[in-house]
C-alpha cells in the first residue's frame, strides 16, 4: 500500500537478460484502480506471493498462473519454555489497525467475553506498527463497547519481545476480513498459541487444519470460541502442539529458503532455456538479413 508497484513496473519495462522475481505482498490502491496495468507482472520470470489467495487474486488480474508460486511467511522456531503460567489473549494489528483487522468485532466479542467471565475475564494485548494517531481511533472504539479497561497496548515490539508475548498468552486472536495475517499466525503456531481466526488474510495457508475457524464479522461465535479455549487447557495444549509440527514442517526459515532458492533456480533455469532458444533464431534472421542485401 505504498505505491511501490509504480518502481517495479518501470523496473519490468527495461529491457534485460536477468533473471527478475518479484514478490508480492499486497496490491496498491491504482492497481485495483486500473487492473490492466498488472500484465506488466507478466514481464517477470517468477513471482512469489505468500497465499493462495493472493495467488487467485493476481490470476484473476491476468497474470500468467505459472509464473505464481506461493511461499509461506516464515518464522524462528524459539526453543519451547518448560512449564510456566500464560494468561490473556494477543492480537496483532499490523500497520493499519482499524482497517480490514475486524477490530469492531473482537472488541464486541470482549464485551461479550467479560459479560460472560467476569472478574475473571482475560486482558487483551494488542501489537502491531501502527502509529497514535490510529492507536487513538482504537481507543475510542474499545470505549464505546466498553473493554478499554482490559486491553494493554503494546505498540511496536521487537521479534524476541514478540516471542516472548506470544510464549506467555493464552489464545491469539485474528479476525481479518481482508490484510494479511501471515506473520502472527507463522509466529502463534511456532509458540504453540492456539489461533481462533476468520478463513482469511492467508490464515488457511499457514495454520493448516489447527486453526480455531471463526465467521467473518461475527462477534458471537468469537467470544465462543475465545470462551472455550480459555475454559479447557487440555484443548490449548492439543492444538499447540498441532500448530508447533506444522511449524516445524511449513513454516521455519530453514523450509521457506530452501523454497524461495527453488523458485529462483528454476526461474533461472527457464530464463536461460528461453534466451537460448532466441539467440540461435536472431543469428539466423540476420543472416538472412546480410545475404539480401545488395
Amino acid at each position: 500500500n505504498a505505491y511501490g508497484a509504480k518502481a517495479v513496473f518501470h523496473w519490468l519495462n527495461q529491457l534485460s537478460n536477468a533473471t527478475r522475481i518479484v514478490t508480492v505482498h499486497e496490491l496498491d490502491p491504482d492497481q485495483l484502480e486500473a487492473p490492466e496495468k498488472n500484465k506488466i507482472y507478466n514481464r517477470a520470470d517468477g513471482i512469489i506471493v505468500h497465499c493462495e489467495e493472493m495467488r487467485q487474486h493476481l490470476i484473476r488480474l491476468n497474470v500468467q498462473e505459472e509464473k505464481i508460486h506461493v511461499v509461506l511467511h516464515g518464522t524462528k522456531i524459539p526453543a519451547s519454555l518448560p512449564d510456566h503460567p500464560r494468561e490473556g489473549i494477543v492480537f496483532y494489528g499490523g500497520h493499519f489497525l482499524t482497517h480490514n483487522k475486524g477490530l469492531d468485532s473482537l472488541f464486541k466479542a470482549m464485551s461479550i467475553v467479560q459479560r460472560r467471565m467476569g472478574a475473571n475475564a482475560p486482558t487483551l494485548k494488542i501489537h502491531g506498527y501502527y502509529g497514535p494517531d490510529l492507536r487513538e481511533q482504537a481507543i475510542r472504539l474499545a470505549e464505546e463497547h466498553r473493554v478499554a479497561n482490559k486491553i494493554v497496548w503494546l505498540d511496536y515490539l521487537s521479534d524476541e519481545d514478540t516471542i516472548q508475548l506470544y510464549q506467555h498468552s493464552q489464545v491469539c486472536v485474528l479476525p481479518y476480513t481482508g490484510s494479511f495475517a501471515g506473520r502472527a499466525a507463522s509466529l502463534a503456531a511456532a509458540c504453540q498459541l492456539p489461533v481462533v481466526c476468520t478463513r482469511k488474510a492467508g490464515l488457511p495457508d499457514h495454520l493448516g487444519d489447527s486453526g480455531v475457524w471463526v465467521e467473518e464479522n461475527n462477534p458471537e461465535q468469537l467470544a465462543e470460541r475465545i470462551v472455550e479455549l480459555l475454559s479447557n487447557e487440555h484443548l490449548r495444549q492439543e492444538l499447540g502442539a498441532r500448530l508447533l509440527k506444522r511449524a516445524q514442517e511449513f513454516l521455519s526459515w530453514e523450509v521457506v529458503a530452501d523454497r524461495t532458492l527453488r523458485i529462483y533456480e528454476d526461474s533461472m533455469r527457464k530464463k536461460a532455456t528461453a534466451v537460448g532458444n532466441i539467440l540461435p533464431n536472431v543469428g539466423k534472421n540476420s543472416a538472412r538479413l546480410h545475404a539480401t542485401r545488395p
